[in-house]
């Protein structure tokens, strides 16, 4: 166990795949996922702040930082829970809090539906629990449809990649992150088989029975969203939240789809319950 000063990593080889994540402090365990695109750095200010009183556990999603992968299977929502409920198994880590971003929280529904996990708060920010509507859909859907049948696609785009084009993504979903954290995207958006993977979710992702998967949900629930997202619909955590049994949604005024890297004190004080 790591002092809450120190973060640790490592490789755990869990459902056929060696997933890279990182570990910090010591208490009740949390545990991190990322949305589609990031990797566990998206969660680097808000690690230091929960380890003070946690044991915070994050790793890097299938194809994803450094989480190898080519095999698009993996890439599914329900292979990708399938997975993170192994790591967890093979760490034998049950984690009493677990938080997702984006994607990471669809994710995280269906571990806690399917009673992969048992925690007793489950907490999504920006949660992606329904298709893209708005420019989000019509930009990511064709392109992500396209990349299932060229193989090529994510080397092209990654190629197209800068950092200004970077800068400008975070501001389309209505975030404003600091510098290091547009090198930190600029540098996954480099790698094509990030890339590849980052586009392999959302072709394969079915979320139209998302929400029997959050009717199913029985940990304590809270979906937070950020009122300048433009990515996620802010009005998608009211409807997530109505079909919880034991559920209450969050509008956090001024920041956008990146909430928890844009204030990530904010964020921790979030995820320990003692936000006012």
């Amino acid at each position: 166990m790591t002092s809450p000063s120190k973060k640790s990593n490592q490789f755990v080889n869990a459902g056929g795949l060696n997933w890279y994540v990182e570990e910090m402090g010591q208490g009740p365990t949390i545990l991190l996922v990322h949305g589609t695109g990031a990797s566990v750095h998206s969660w680097r200010d808000v690690m230091p702040l929960l380890a003070e009183n946690y044991h915070v556990v994050a790793l890097d999603l299938p194809g994803h930082g450094q989480t190898a992968s080519q095999n698009s299977s993996n890439f599914k929502l329900e292979s990708m829970g399938n997975g993170v409920a192994a790591v967890m198994a093979a760490m034998k880590l049950a984690p009493e809090i677990v938080v997702g971003h984006s994607a990471g929280a669809a994710i995280l529904t269906y571990v806690c539906a399917r009673k992969l996990l048992h925690p007793k708060t489950f907490i999504s920010f920006n949660g992606a629990f329904y298709p893209f509507e708005g420019w989000a859909g019509s930009l990511f859907s064709p392109i992500a449809k396209l990349a299932a049948f060229n193989p090529f696609l994510p080397r092209i785009v990654s190629g197209l990649a800068s950092r200004a084009k970077v800068e400008k993504l975070m501001r389309d979903m209505g975030s404003t992150i600091s510098s290091e954290g547009v090198d930190l995207y600029f540098n996954l958006f480099k790698q094509p088989s990030h890339v590849a993977a980052a586009l392999g979710m959302m072709a394969s992702w079915d979320l139209h029975g998302m929400e029997a998967n959050l009717a199913r949900l029985e940990p304590r629930s809270l979906f937070v969203a950020g009122d300048q997202d433009k990515a996620v619909a802010p009005e998608v955590a009211d409807r997530a939240a109505a079909r919880c049994r034991n559920a209450t949604s969050l509008h956090i005024v001024g920041f956008g789809h990146l909430l928890h890297e844009e204030n990530p004190r904010l964020a921790a004080e979030i995820i320990k319950g003692i936000y006012k």
